[in-house]
């Protein structure tokens, strides 16, 4: 089973291409803005334009403009494709990568936000959100989040 991944709910453009579990391709960059110009190109430049059974999209918390974006490609290649859509919480997939790496502690997720906000989020080691996403100023960000492993786009700012 092919699985294409889409993730515009941050400042980047991201995508991955999965056969059988494992990664075929991937494209990623950092953009802030202009994933409606972006996304559609990077996915016809992976092996077979992307095609895939599956399409896992994020649903933020991030851009309201760039989650839109993803949601609306991934529903029309669904649609051409013949395939299926689930999304996935942005915040939960950077914890999940951060936990691999840190042997499956305990990760708060800081990622950015808008108007001056950050994003956060605790998850415990089982990889299961121990809290809510919550949208908090640097500060309170700072106070709310716990553990040694921090993860995302801000996690050096704290």
């Amino acid at each position: 089973m092919r699985v294409l991944a889409i993730e515009t709910a941050t400042e980047a453009c991201s995508i991955a291409l999965f056969n059988a579990g494992q990664l075929v391709a991937n494209r990623h960059e950092t953009i802030g803005r202009g994933h409606a110009e972006r996304l559609v190109p990077m996915i016809r430049n992976l092996p077979s334009h992307g095609r895939a059974d599956e399409i896992r999209v994020s649903l933020g918390p991030g851009s309201f403009t760039g989650t839109r974006i993803g949601l609306a490609a991934a529903r029309a290649l669904a649609l051409a494709w013949n395939a299926k859509v689930f999304g996935f919480p942005t915040l939960a997939l950077v914890a999940v990568g951060a936990a691999e790496k840190s042997s499956r502690a305990p990760v708060d997720v800081a990622m950015a936000g808008g108007h001056g906000e950050w994003f956060v989020q605790q998850f415990g080691s089982d990889g299961l959100p121990s809290s809510d996403h919550l949208s908090l100023r640097p500060n309170d960000a700072a106070e709310t989040l716990s553990q040694q492993v921090v993860a995302g786009t801000r996690a050096e700012d704290l």
